[in-house]
């Protein structure tokens, strides 16, 4: 199966780490003791050369929520900016499938900041790829916790940095070599503690290919190794 995070031990264990996995189940079961609880349909867009190689920038949000309030150890993140599609989204060119790689970048440290895959789930990822961030039921229960606001990453951060100026492009499909960050901060937390992450743990880096398929409309998106 080919997916962003299926490189480790099970699906989210490649971004978070087995050791920081570890230690948010501590942390998570501390808060428990303490609570007890088809075809394409259109042209490609013409557009003149542009050199995209380095970080992904993306700054399509939606901050009608309120001022954003960063993650602290006695507090989680509020407010934090929601992920939207540009307007350009369902266009065929080069332009679009960059901005469908900045929006998946963007809603997986939106998953989290919050553990809400609303914004994922929307994204151009197939439902497979999606999934896999579920696979293994631990991990499932973490997000589950940092969803309910149980305990908390200090403002995690996802970069995506493209190896190339211009994706490789065949026909209908295009692919796009790069290189996925994840800063999960200085610590984790919960109500009663705050752990703080080693630099082997905090952050993790791997190489990844981002494959999209352009059929009625819409982008349609894989990632590969």
């Amino acid at each position: 199966m080919s997916s962003l995070i299926v490189t480790r031990r099970n699906a989210a264990l490649g971004v978070l780490g087995a050791g920081t996995a570890a230690a948010l189940a501590a942390c998570s079961s501390s808060n428990s003791n303490s609570n007890s609880s088809g075809s394409s349909s259109s042209s490609s867009k013409s557009e003149p050369a542009k050199d995209y190689k380095g970080e992904v920038k993306f700054d399509s949000f939606d901050t009608s929520a309120g001022e954003y309030v960063p993650a602290t150890r006695t507090e989680p993140a509020k407010n934090v900016p929601v992920p939207k599609l540009p307007e350009n989204a369902n266009e065929k060119s080069v332009e679009a499938f960059y901005a469908h790689i900045g929006y998946i970048a963007a809603s997986i440290q939106y998953l989290f900041a919050t553990g809400d895959d609303a914004p994922l789930r929307k994204s151009s990822f197939t439902e497979e790829e999606v999934n896999a961030f579920y696979k293994d039921p631990e991990t499932k229960k973490i997000f589950s916790q940092i969803k309910s606001g149980e305990i908390w990453l200090d403002n995690p951060k996802v970069t995506t940095e493209l190896k190339t100026s211009a994706p490789e492009i065949s026909g209908d499909r295009y692919k796009w070599g790069s290189q996925m960050s994840t800063d999960k901060g200085a610590f984790m937390a919960n109500a009663d503690t705050a752990v703080d992450f080693s630099a082997d743990e905090r952050t993790n880096t791997e190489s990844v290919s981002f494959v999209g398929t352009y059929s009625d409309n819409k982008w349609s998106m894989i990632s590969t190794h």
